[in-house]
């Protein structure tokens, strides 16, 4: 898959997870890339193709938590765990 920032299990994990909702994940994936290059070219993004990128990154975050950056499929953790803030196991 196309798809920044998802580990090699989270991206077949996702794939799992589409087709159990009923979507293919090539097809998910096709139009969210064809909202991205729109966005990117400062072009209409298509309604359909908007659709899709809202399942992919309403998807990813219900999942991983992730969020996209803008215009891009790359996903990061919205909200990292930073080491102090680790809960104390003493």
């Amino acid at each position: 898959m196309f798809i920044e920032g998802l580990s090699d299990w989270e991206k077949r994990r996702l794939a799992l997870i589409l087709k159990e909702r009923g979507h293919t994940a090539f097809m998910v994936i096709k139009h969210a890339t064809a909202a991205v290059l729109s966005a990117k070219r400062s072009r209409q993004v298509n309604s359909v193709d908007q659709q899709y990128l809202t399942l992919l990154d309403t998807t990813v975050e219900e999942l991983y938590g992730y969020q996209r950056l803008p215009n891009d499929l790359h996903y990061v953790n919205a909200n990292p765990v930073l080491k102090d803030q680790q809960p104390s196991t003493h």
